[in-house]
């Protein structure tokens, strides 16, 4: 087709990116919608984490400053909310792992993430009501997001333990194992140092320790 033929028939012009075709309210409204579901995860990590899985929704909106209403249509159930903190939160996590593989010093690195994800689950009142109704497991549909997070985590541990940070004859699961035991743990008032002490043993376990020369 010419030139001229081209500019005669609209048809013939190049597509325009679907974003273009979009209307300036369709566009707003369509980032409106996304402000709006990164303030309620972001009120809702904050609520879950404070005040455990029983809050009511009407809370985390006043948090987020938005409707009860704009949650719904985000999130047609609580579980449905917190799914998607969980979810979040497991991303950002698998991000930082993943960065860390490239930190000098692997030991260093695989503790610092490892107490530091134990300790903020310590103090997360929505994850032991999580674990004590059996509601923790994140669904089916994320099983990819889950496995990633899972990969990045074993990553930080084989390097650690290639660089003779960490013992050998542990795996990933037992990692897990670990990490779910102590999180697991209600902390007795009359023994405020109790999970501080238990994180210590495990963590002084998983050191590595030269035994050819025993």
């Amino acid at each position: 087709m010419s030139e001229k033929e081209q500019s005669l028939n609209p048809m013939a012009k190049s597509p325009q990116p679907v974003e273009d075709n979009l209307s300036d309210d369709s566009k707003s409204l369509r980032a409106d919608a996304k402000q709006n579901r990164e303030q309620i995860l972001e009120a809702a990590h904050k609520i879950f984490a404070e005040k455990g899985l029983s809050i009511p929704i009407s809370e985390i909106a006043s948090q987020a400053g938005v409707g009860v209403g704009t949650i719904y249509r985000h999130f047609p159930t609580k579980e449905a909310l917190f799914e998607a903190v969980n979810i979040s939160y497991k991303q950002r996590l698998t991000a930082e792992a993943k960065s860390l593989l490239n930190h000098p010093d692997p030991g260093k690195a695989f503790f610092d993430f490892f107490s530091r994800i134990l300790e903020e689950g310590f103090t997360n009142r929505a994850l032991k009501d999580a674990f004590k109704s059996g509601t923790f497991n994140t669904q089916t549909a994320n099983c990819g997001i889950i496995e990633d997070f899972h990969a990045a985590c074993a990553n930080l541990l084989t390097r650690a333990q290639q660089a003779k940070a960490v013992r050998e004859d542990i795996n990933f699961k037992d990692l897990f194992i670990l990490m779910s035991g102590l999180l697991a743990i209600e902390q007795p008032k009359d023994a405020p140092d109790q999970y501080n002490r238990l994180l210590s043993v495990v963590i002084d376990g998983l050191r590595y320790q030269d035994t050819s020369a025993k």
